[in-house]
């Protein structure tokens, strides 16, 4: 099997790292980034948003998972969590909008593979992979559209958020669908069709350079630093995120960032002691 070597690591809040809502998992035999969904709800578990909830499910599987297992044994291990929690919690907001929702990237050194499920980020040796949420393409343009026609929206204001939020609940509707060009892969607790996950596997006898990131960062670049840079220049020039970086939602006032970000750096190098 491959030798993993972790070159660098960074999470942080974009409110408060308490509040983070991605979550770094760094096993002897799987890495990943776990990025819970915003939270649209005021439902809370102990403190808990939803999103923070699923990372950190999602990540306590991940931790636990035999090291042979498959991207499909993940899944349903997850799901399994998810219906534990809400047969055990009395969930008081909408389950399939706004329910427990998590994307996320992993590394699996037993199978030398990638799997990405939803938006989160891979750089493998300097190619950026990346598998978006099609509304949310829709969603952020149309966003921009408002914000450009509304001069008096700011930090404290943010009409293109009002406007597209029904939309982005809506758009939930096409989650793990695979019958529709709008589906998107997403952890929600229900089956995820193999056509809306990305599996790379990796080159045997070859050292790897990978980045993991949520997307917190504009860009997942090949280093850290790059990554910091690339998100430093987007919140000084464009902290609204709809001009040359368009999302579904922008910089906050009194926020530290647009969103959670983290990210995991690291190598795979062949290992023949293995």
């Amino acid at each position: 099997m491959a030798s993993i070597q972790v070159q660098e690591a960074f999470i942080k809040g974009k409110v408060s790292d308490e509040k983070c809502e991605d979550t770094i998992v760094n096993t002897p035999d799987f890495m990943a980034i776990v990025d819970g969904v915003t939270s649209k709800s005021n439902f809370e578990y102990h403190g808990k948003t939803t999103g923070k909830l699923a990372s950190m499910m999602i990540a306590g599987v991940i931790e636990r998972l035999p090291k042979n297992a498959t991207l499909a044994v993940l899944i349903k291990q997850v799901n399994q969590r998810f219906a534990d929690f809400y047969q055990h919690v009395e969930f008081t907001a909408d389950r399939a909008s706004q329910g427990l929702q998590a994307v996320a990237v992993i590394y699996s050194r037993f199978r030398n593979e990638l799997w990405q499920v939803g938006d989160a980020q891979i750089n493998l040796d300097g190619r950026l992979l990346t598998n978006p949420k099609p509304s949310d393409l829709v969603l952020s343009n149309m966003r921009s559209l408002i914000l450009r026609l509304s001069p008096d929206s700011s930090g404290e204001s943010d009409p293109g958020r009002t406007v597209i939020l029904p939309w982005i609940l809506k758009a939930t509707q096409f989650a793990n669908s695979a019958d529709s060009e709008w589906g998107y892969s997403i952890f929600n607790g229900e089956s995820i069709p193999k056509s809306l996950v990305q599996i790379y596997p990796l080159t045997n006898n070859k050292t790897h350079e990978i980045v993991l990131a949520s997307d917190g960062y504009p860009k997942a670049e090949r280093t850290l630093a790059d990554s910091e840079s690339g998100l430093a220049e987007v919140l000084k020039n464009d902290p609204s995120c709809s001009h040359a970086y368009r999302s579904t939602k922008g910089l906050k006032q009194g926020n530290r960032s647009f969103d959670d970000r983290s990210l995991i750096h690291f190598t795979v190098s062949p290992d023949n002691g293995d």
